[in-house]
Order: C-alpha cells, then structure tokens, then sequence
C-alpha cells in the first residue's frame, strides 16, 4: 500500500463541486474511498436523514482530455470548439451514477496568469442504466464495438455526441449536465 493518499484531480474537483451542491448544512456528506482498489466507487454522496438512517449514492468518475481541433479546411465544415475522448468501459454495477467530466481553458491564447476558477468542466451524469445503454450502443460507423467515445462543444450550453455513435447524428447529450441532473441524484437520495 502506497504511504501516501492521493486524490486524482478530475475526483477532487467533482468532491469540492458536490460539496457545493449537497451541503452539510443540509445533512450530506461527500466521501472519498481510502482505497484506491474500491471497485466501482470514486466517490459518494451520504444524505442523513432526521429518522437516523442515510442513504447513499455510489459514484464512478471518468476523466477526459479536452482537445481543440485543427481550423477546418473548407468554409462549409463546421467544428466544435472543444472535444472530449474517453475509453469505452464496462459500468460497474457498484456505481449508481457516472460522472463523465472534460475539464478545458476557455481561451488557451492568454498567457497572463490565471486563478483556477478560469478553468472550466463540462461533467456529464449518467446513471447506471443509462450508462449500460450507452456503452452497448457505443459503436463505429461499421456497426463494431467502439473502444472511444467523445463529445463536441463550444460552451456549456450545447453538448453533443460525436464519437461512438454508429450514425453520427450528433445526438445532444446537454441534459445529462450535471447541473441539469441534480434533481435526479437528490430522488436517489430521498428513496
């Protein structure tokens, strides 16, 4: 066992999010596995009840590079600003979400000095269902298994599939936000 406890970066930065989001004022708690071998859990999210009961929900973290692509060769190709690349998986049924979280700099021209609120994530959540449909359907144009997958955008306002979909539709993906899904892990926790 390593003598040193470490946190990856993209599970600290959904930590302190969630913390916001699930304050303890509000009886949550966000917890970290002292392991690193928990299979299936990065982090979890604990609402205590009145009653003395809690209820959990188990989260899996995926982490991307976001990359900016290359100006287009033809004035009719249209890009997106900022693109995702995960590794296909198998969902863990130990998770009830997934956090699929591209972290960027909005403007990678400035060479002032920045704080690190100038950063930004997009952080998509799926829950483990969704996560298994997902990954089942992540295929090339050829109909085979895709060991990628990615997602396009300029902002946060529009986020769209572009890689492991068979058709290539472009399929809008912007309300599995997390911003946009709290409701949905808040009824977890209320079950």
């Amino acid at each position: 066992m390593d003598p040193v406890f470490t946190l990856q970066w993209p599970e600290c930065l959904l930590a302190e999010q969630l913390q916001r989001l699930f304050p303890k004022l509000k009886n949550f708690s966000v917890l970290v596995p002292a392991s690193r071998q928990e299979k299936g859990i990065d982090l979890a999210v604990v609402h205590k009840r009145p009653d003395g009961e809690s209820r959990v929900a188990l989260l899996q973290v995926k982490a991307s590079r976001t990359y900016t692509p290359s100006p287009p060769k033809r004035a009719t190709t249209q890009r997106y600003r900022f693109f995702t690349w995960f590794n296909a998986f198998e969902p863990s049924d130990h998770a009830d979400f997934f956090l699929l979280i591209g972290m960027y700099a909005p403007n990678s021209a400035q060479t002032k000095p920045v704080a690190k609120d100038w950063y930004r994530d997009i952080t998509l959540l799926f829950t483990y269902k969704e996560m298994k449909v997902f990954m089942e359907n992540c295929r090339t144009v050829g109909g085979k298994a895709d060991g990628k997958f990615g997602f396009g955008f300029d902002d946060e306002a529009c986020i769209v599939q572009t890689r492991g979909d068979q058709m290539r539709g472009n399929a809008d993906f912007t309300h599995h936000l997390l911003v946009n899904r709290l409701d949905d892990l808040r009824t977890h926790l209320r079950a």
